[in-house]
């Protein structure tokens, strides 16, 4: 399980509004100044994300609490968002290349036009898997904390 620190920021009768800072990983790793990503990980450190949970615990505004979701509902969603479009783009661009075979050096126009089409209908087609789709969607729910 996947776990964070967050803080309650708001109460309702059906749940919390709760706030944490996202981390990255480049703040543990020794090659954290000399490299390009860490230096655009700085730039982007201190940001805080708000998101809303329904849980029938009574929670206090300020509260520390700590949420967490499963590492596989994370994987599926990445899987279908970044692997998803790449099968489309290649599949697509394939199905291009083998269109107009023989057209005087066309068929690599087709495959570029083919592949971004099947890339992009694939996204689509992930994006609406996702959304419609309640049991892939990551589920966070409140781990811990020290509950009244």
């Amino acid at each position: 399980m996947l776990k964070q620190k967050a803080i309650v920021t708001q109460t309702y009768a059906d749940g919390v509004d709760v706030e944490y800072e996202v981390n990255s990983s480049c703040s543990s790793c020794a090659s954290e100044d000399s490299c390009g990503v860490g230096t655009v990980a700085k730039a982007f450190s201190g940001k805080t994300q708000r998101i809303r949970l329904y849980s029938s615990l009574v929670l206090s505004k300020g509260q520390t609490i700590t949420i967490g979701t499963q590492e596989s509902n994370i994987l599926i969603a990445a899987s279908i968002t970044y692997l998803l479009p790449l099968v489309g783009l290649i599949s697509g661009s394939i199905f291009g290349q083998s269109l107009l075979v023989g057209y005087w050096g066309l068929e690599s126009y087709s495959a570029i036009l083919m592949g971004v089409t099947g890339g992009f209908i694939a996204q689509r087609v992930g994006r609406y898997w996702l959304k419609n789709n309640i049991d892939s969607q990551p589920k966070i729910v409140i781990v811990s904390g020290n509950f009244t």
